[in-house]
């Protein structure tokens, strides 16, 4: 959204901006999940019409979770919200994880669902970088969907009035979120037209053919 010639431009800065902050930083508790709900249930009822969420669930604080059986598409609250949200017309773009590199290995809810646009994270030579999170899911789809830049990237820090460069999933989502913004400009696509129009034209990055470290 940013523009600001000569520094950042950023792929979709004329696009009408909805923010919500559904993450409590100093925990991870089961509720963040309701709070994400809410605020997908918020962005609907304002006529939103793509959702960039960048974050992702698997464990609590407590110790409890989601386990990797539960990857399947329809268990995970968020990821249930997920397939509601499609089914209501909202293009869902979402961070795959910043997993990769961890025991976990694996994508996060609600990246598992089958409508949302699962995004992992690339270098400037579109090799994926090892904290991107891996498919599958668990009953065996490919995930992540896309990868876009996600190391490096350049961003505003509002703390101080300057730009700064970042790494994760969650700054490669949002460049995808713009290029569908783009897209609806142009032709009104519904959430699996859309998913399948990035699918069916993307670059083909690491082995032949969709895989689990870039997907398509």
């Amino acid at each position: 959204g940013g523009f600001d010639p000569g520094c950042l431009v950023g792929v979709a800065p004329e696009a009408e901006f909805l923010l919500a902050k559904t993450e409590n930083y100093d925990s991870e508790l089961p509720i963040e999940e309701d709070w994400w709900i809410a605020g997908v249930e918020w962005a609907d009822s304002l006529q939103a019409d793509v959702i960039n969420s960048s974050l992702g669930y698997n464990t609590w604080d407590d110790g409890t979770g989601y386990d990797y059986q539960d990857l399947d598409g329809m268990t995970a609250r968020t990821t249930v919200a997920a397939e509601i949200a499609s089914r209501m017309g909202m293009v869902l773009v979402v961070s795959a994880g910043n997993e990769g590199d961890k025991p976990w290995t694996y994508i996060t809810t609600p990246a598992d669902a089958d409508a949302a646009i699962a995004v992992g994270a690339v270098d400037a030579r579109n090799r994926i970088l090892p904290f991107s999170s891996r498919g599958p899911t668990s009953d065996g789809r490919i995930k992540p969907d896309l990868v876009a830049p996600g190391g490096a990237v350049l961003m505003a820090d509002v703390r101080n009035g300057t730009y700064v460069r970042n790494r994760g999933t969650s700054f490669a989502a949002p460049l995808v979120s713009g290029v569908c913004a783009l897209l609806l400009q142009i032709e009104r696509l519904d959430p699996a037209a859309m998913r399948q129009r990035l699918l069916s034209t993307a670059t083909d990055l690491g082995p032949a053919g969709p895989d689990t470290l870039y997907g398509w």
